[in-house]
């Protein structure tokens, strides 16, 4: 049995090569929300040279909250930025004759696309204009990756490990202080939950039927290097191993 692992990656943290050891796909910062033209080429190149599957990771352009503020942009506005986030990352895996194989959303950008159908419509016309052969990576089950779908884009479900999901299967949001899963037993539940049962337990307790296609590991934690190394581990101990790109 084969279940990808992705990282969000290329967003100025010092561990970011070594992360790429226990991962199959990196979800690579353009330069909104972090991220820098060396910082890619840099993320690129260590990805070709062990295999990692590229992907981009645009999000809100503001640094200065890591895109974790959703911000009123005129759409226009924000669909132009998108687009050149894109053709950054697309610009330099091409210089490489790389694939840059799908887009993720980051931060607040994707938290109100899962839902914003508006929102999620113009992150679609974003990649259909710059990598229409990239595929949207989101949140399983949500209404973005249904519109995706519709719109003929490929799509690839993705589920969180250490994110704690609310009733229905949309995360907790990030400014609820239990949004994330913290302890080693908590997140080796919901792996399990995920890679074996097609499930996850709520807050609130609840069980909710997901199918996944690729598990997000965060890059931006100080133990997110152990928490990689744990979770590849747990992953062969329960019989899958990492697709080769």
């Amino acid at each position: 049995m084969e279940l990808d692992l992705n990282v969000d990656i290329g967003e100025g943290f010092p561990f970011d090569q070594q992360l790429l050891q226990w991962v199959s796909s990196a979800s690579i910062a353009c330069g909104g929300h972090a991220g820098s033209k060396a910082i890619m080429e840099r993320t690129v190149e260590a990805c070709l040279a062990r295999g990692v599957r590229i992907g981009a990771h645009p999000g809100y352009p503001d640094p200065d909250n890591f895109g974790r503020k959703a911000l009123a942009m005129e759409p226009e506005l924000l669909l132009d930025n998108l687009c050149e986030q894109l053709a950054r990352l697309d610009a330099i895996c091409r210089q490489r004759d790389a694939e840059l194989a799908y887009v993720k959303p980051h931060g607040a950008l994707y938290n109100q696309a899962v839902n914003d159908r508006a929102l999620a419509t113009l992150i679609c016309q974003a990649i259909k204009s710059v990598v229409p052969h990239a595929a949207l990576m989101g949140l399983a089950g949500s209404p973005m990756l249904s519109l995706a779908t519709e719109v003929e884009l490929a799509v690839i479900r993705e589920g969180f490990l250490d994110r704690r999901y609310l009733h229905g299967g949309a995360l907790v949001p990030r400014s609820d202080p239990n949004a994330l899963l913290e302890g080693t037993d908590a997140v080796r539940d919901q792996l399990t939950g995920l890679a074996l049962e097609q499930r996850v337990v709520g807050q609130d307790g609840s069980e909710h039927s997901i199918q996944v296609d690729s598990l997000c590991l965060h890059g931006d934690s100080p133990n997110a290097l152990e928490r990689a190394r744990f979770v590849h581990n747990h992953l062969t101990e329960l019989g899958f191993s990492l697709p080769q790109y």
